[in-house]
């Protein structure tokens, strides 16, 4: 081990996990059930059974012994006994090219996954006897069930239903960082070196140097490297013991975890024998095998620890991390959906809008058990029209990003904490996770001062959380924030359009749009960094204008005389009512409309009535700046006449379609609309 208290805390391990098994082996009944339901990768079975047992807070502990037992196991089933010595056997690099080849072979791979998963011993012998694999049988069987159990870990003790594990991808990704890593002589031996000295951080910093330190290789790599040491090593500790034929796996399963469960009533003795084959000491091993009585179990409790020590080595070689990242605004992806590249314009692709209001910036979140726990934050920077430059035409640094501030995020739901919840039929718990939101079954976030949002943990505990019971985990949502674009500045600005009738000009000004940047900040609880990028959306553009006092068919009696706080400018009136209110036409209707939106989209002018819809035109006139302000009159299209109509109530409907979205929406068009009574000519 790499240091005294890493040792201490496998020892504590070690002894948790003899006890656990004791436990649930006491009923041969409830033993069965558990293997049981390890075999059928049934979670739910599974935690029912433990719940019961009180051991639900122990399933990895327990999954991780039955990886370990069931290695063992199905390769005596699969290749037979391990050699009887550890003579010549074959070196690291001849079985990381065995694998490199078997896995990049799309046959060969389903064979050696159907032997595993479906306990197949004809098509393991046909592989192994067709690729003339013999010497390398044992290894490449222990290294396989390693990938597969731990696949099945991940399942079994997950408290919601997930699909069967893919073991096919798995282990072509592992034969792929093999063959990178063999590609490179001197950094193979580099890290086998270190493997075999026990040097946790020297094997990482060499997997680094070759680009081989990320996932999922380096996680890969580490697990055959340490899959193939201890097959080697418990062949060392173990030789003068060998396995017996074994009449029925489960009953001696059971067998081995009641003895364990004895052997941990000896914590003297128990931690004498861990810490002995932690040492690889070949003597203590055997001497104390011997004094406890302990021969039979010699070799599958030296897999066993030392399994569980290879799992903390590669927590140590491949530190898990958790992250967090921005990929969307609502349901659109910035990079693809957004001009969001300077030079872009900052509008959606496809339909040309800005965006307003409140923003749902999404991307995931990945809390994995075991690292450290991470937060984030949002920041904004306003540039100009393309993105290139600040707002005010200066370079932008990263100095100039500001954070997003606990008052500009609105509540968001980022995930949940469930668990299972028996006697059948099983079902969730549910504890919701919000930021900024308070209230009954949540469990809330207060950001800090400056826009940090602390990820809940992968497992909760008190007091951080009061929820009682065990069980819990934390399933992220793919909300981040919900960000509440006008509190920007200059972002809102209001026009009075309290001059402006139906048929004239809007008031400026009409070119409202802000540009900003956003961007998302990751980092460790505790840093007190800036962070690092977890996603950038160059720029964008945002319109939250508000249009007031706006003129409604003010000589219609009983009419709206000044509409507040509108998305755009949308006022439709006939000239012969302006001068004659509430007077009934006879021969002639003028049409006069005004539509402005800085990105303005339809705007249609239709009539309802005996005989219609009826279309209208705008006359050419109409179109004083393009996408931007119409205003005039509009003829009627599609061979009517105003003559030519039925004495009858009509109404006359303006509709005009802002491009505006918050990425999950886009606003309802705005409509005007008059009636008024045709008579006889």
């Amino acid at each position: 081990m790499a240091d005294d208290s890493a040792e201490q805390q496998l020892l504590a391990e070690v002894l948790t996990g003899a006890e656990a098994m004791a436990k649930l082996a006491a009923r041969d009944e409830d033993f069965r059930a558990a293997v049981d339901a390890f075999r059928a990768l049934d979670g739910e079975s599974m935690h029912a059974l433990l719940e019961q047992h009180g051991l639900l807070e122990r399933c990895e502990v327990i999954c991780r012994w039955l990886q370990s037992k069931e290695t063992i196991l199905l390769c005596l089933e699969l290749a037979g006994p391990p050699p009887a010595t550890d003579e010549n056997p074959p070196d690291a690099r001849e079985l990381a090219d065995v694998v490199a080849r078997v896995t990049a072979d799309e046959e060969l791979v389903e064979l050696l996954a159907t032997a595993v998963q479906e306990r197949d011993g004809a098509a393991w012998r046909e592989l192994i006897e067709k690729q003339k694999l013999e010497r390398f049988s044992h290894l490449l069987c222990h290294w396989v069930c390693v990938v597969y159990y731990r696949l099945v870990c991940e399942v079994v003790c997950v408290p919601i239903r997930i699909e069967r594990p893919h073991l096919i991808p798995e282990l072509v990704a592992a034969g792929e960082a093999l063959r990178r890593l063999t590609a490179n002589e001197q950094g193979f031996a580099a890290v086998e070196k270190a493997v075999l000295a026990n040097r946790c951080e020297t094997v990482g910093e060499e997997l680094g140097r070759i680009g081989l330190r990320i996932d999922p290789f380096c996680s890969l790599i580490c697990e055959w490297f340490c899959s193939r040491r201890c097959v080697l090593l418990c062949l060392r500790l173990c030789r003068v013991f060998p396995l017996e034929a074994i009449k029925s796996e489960i009953e001696e399963m059971r067998e081995f975890a009641l003895a364990g469960g004895e052997l941990a009533k000896q914590r003297a003795s128990l931690d004498r024998l861990t810490a002995a084959i932690l040492r690889e000491d070949v003597e203590t091993v055997e001497s104390l095998v011997k004094e406890l009585k302990f021969e039979r179990y010699c070799i599958q409790f030296c897999h066993w620890v030392c399994f569980l020590r290879c799992r903390r080595f590669c927590f140590c070689v491949c530190p898990p991390s958790s992250i967090a990242v921005f990929t969307k605004i609502g349901a659109l992806y910035y990079e693809t959906a957004v001009n969001s590249e300077a030079p872009g314009n900052g509008l959606t692709v496809s339909d040309s809008r800005a965006f307003y209001d409140t923003l749902r910036l999404n991307g995931g979140l990945s809390v994995v058990d075991g690292a450290p726990r991470i937060e984030y934050r949002f920041e904004v920077v306003q540039t100009n029209a393309d993105g290139t430059k600040l707002a005010n035409g200066n370079p932008i640094q990263d100095s100039d990003w500001v954070a997003v501030t606990p008052a500009q995020i609105r509540p968001t739901n980022i995930g949940s904490f469930v668990r299972p919840h028996f006697p059948p039929p099983p079902f969730l718990d549910v504890v919701e996770v919000w930021v900024g939101a308070a209230g009954p079954n949540r469990y809330e976030i207060t950001p800090t001062a400056d826009g940090w949002i602390a990820v809940p943990p992968f497992t909760p505990t008190a007091p951080e959380f009061p929820t009682p019971g065990s069980g819990w985990r934390f399933v992220p949502g793919s909300d981040l924030i919900e960000f509440d674009t006008t509190t920007l500045a200059p972002s809102v600005v209001t026009v009075d359009e309290a001059t402006v009738n139906a048929g004239s000009s809007a008031a400026n000004p009409l070119q409202t749009d802000v540009y900003y940047g956003i961007r998302m900040r990751m980092r460790n609880q505790g840093d007190t960094s800036d962070g690092t990028d977890a996603g950038t959306c160059v720029h964008v553009a945002i319109n939250n204008t508000r249009y007031d006092n706006i003129s409604h068919h003010p000589y219609w009696p009983g009419g709206l005389f000044g509409a507040n706080h509108e998305l755009a400018v949308a006022s439709i009136g006939i000239a012969e009512l302006a001068a004659a209110p509430c007077s009934l036409l006879k021969d002639t209707l003028t049409v006069e409309f005004t539509a402005a939106h800085s990105n303005l989209g339809s705007v249609t002018i239709s009539m309802e009535g005996p005989g219609g819809p009826y279309a209208f035109t705008p006359n050419p006139a109409a179109a004083q700046n393009p996408g931007e302000n119409w205003y005039g009159t509009a003829d009627p299209s599609g061979g009517w006449t105003f003559k030519g109509l039925d004495p009858c109530a009509y109404l006359l409907k303006l509709t005009v379609d802002p491009l505006l979205t918050t990425g999950d929406s886009d606003p309802l068009p705005l409509v005007d609309y008059i009636a008024f009574c045709k008579g006889h000519a």
